[in-house]
C-alpha cells in the first residue's frame, strides 16, 4: 500500500512539474511574441504540431526522468499503470479547477463529453506510462520515449484539427475512442516482465 501511494503520488508531482511549472507557463511567456504570434496565422497546422509536441515532449520527458531517476527498481506493470493513474488524476482535478467558473454555463451534453474526454485522457496516460515503463525494461528506452513523445502529440493534435477545420464532436471523440481502444487492448495485453503473476 504504501509503494501504491509514493507511486500515485509521483505521478500527481510529475504532472505537476513538466505541465504546470514548466510548459504552460513557457507557453504563456511565449504567447506574447510577435513573430510566434504572426507564425500560428501563417501556418496554425504546423504550429499547433508544435505546440501538442511540445505536450509530449514535457508530459513524457517527464515521465522518462521520474522512471529513470527515482524508479529504476519499478519495472511491474501495475506500478506504471498506479503512476499514471497518478499523473492522469491530476490533471482531471486541474481541468475541474479551471472550469468550474464556467460551469453553470455548461449544458449537461458539454458536462458529460467534458468527463468523458478525463476518462480517456486517464486511459491515455497510463497506456503511454507503461510505453515508457517498456522501454526501460527492454533496454530501448530512448526509442519509446521519442514514440510516447509523438502519440502524445497526435492525441492531442486532434483538437487542433477540430478547431481549424470545425469538425464534430462526433468525429473527435470517436477517433479519440477508436485510439484508446487500442491502448486498453495494450494495458491488458502487455508484459513488463517485473512480476510474472502480476494481474490487472
Amino acid at each position: 500500500m504504501k509503494k501504491f501511494l509514493k507511486l500515485f503520488l509521483l505521478g500527481m508531482i510529475c504532472f505537476v512539474l513538466s505541465q504546470l511549472c514548466l510548459r504552460l507557463p513557457l507557453l504563456k511567456l511565449l504567447n506574447n511574441n510577435l513573430w510566434l504570434n504572426n507564425f500560428q496565422s501563417l501556418y496554425p497546422l504546423l504550429y499547433g504540431f508544435l505546440i501538442t509536441l511540445s505536450a509530449g515532449l514535457f508530459e513524457e520527458g517527464g515521465r522518462f526522468i521520474f522512471k529513470d531517476k527515482f524508479l529504476k527498481e519499478s519495472n511491474s506493470k501495475s506500478d506504471a499503470i498506479i503512476f499514471g493513474l497518478g499523473h492522469g488524476l491530476i490533471e482531471v482535478i486541474f481541468v475541474l479547477i479551471v472550469s468550474f467558473s464556467s460551469l453553470n454555463l455548461m449544458t449537461r451534453s458539454d458536462i458529460f463529453l467534458g468527463l468523458y474526454e478525463r476518462l480517456l485522457a486517464v486511459i491515455f496516460h497510463i497506456g503511454m506510462t507503461l510505453l515508457i515503463w517498456l522501454g526501460f525494461n527492454r533496454m530501448e528506452k530512448y526509442r519509446y520515449l521519442i514514440l510516447a513523445i509523438f502519440l502524445h502529440g497526435f492525441f492531442d493534435y486532434f483538437i487542433i484539427l477540430k478547431n481549424i477545420f470545425g469538425f464534430s464532436n462526433l468525429i473527435l471523440y470517436g477517433s479519440w475512442t477508436l485510439l484508446c481502444i487500442f491502448i486498453l487492448i495494450f494495458i491488458f495485453k502487455i508484459n513488463l516482465g517485473g512480476n510474472r503473476n502480476e494481474k490487472i
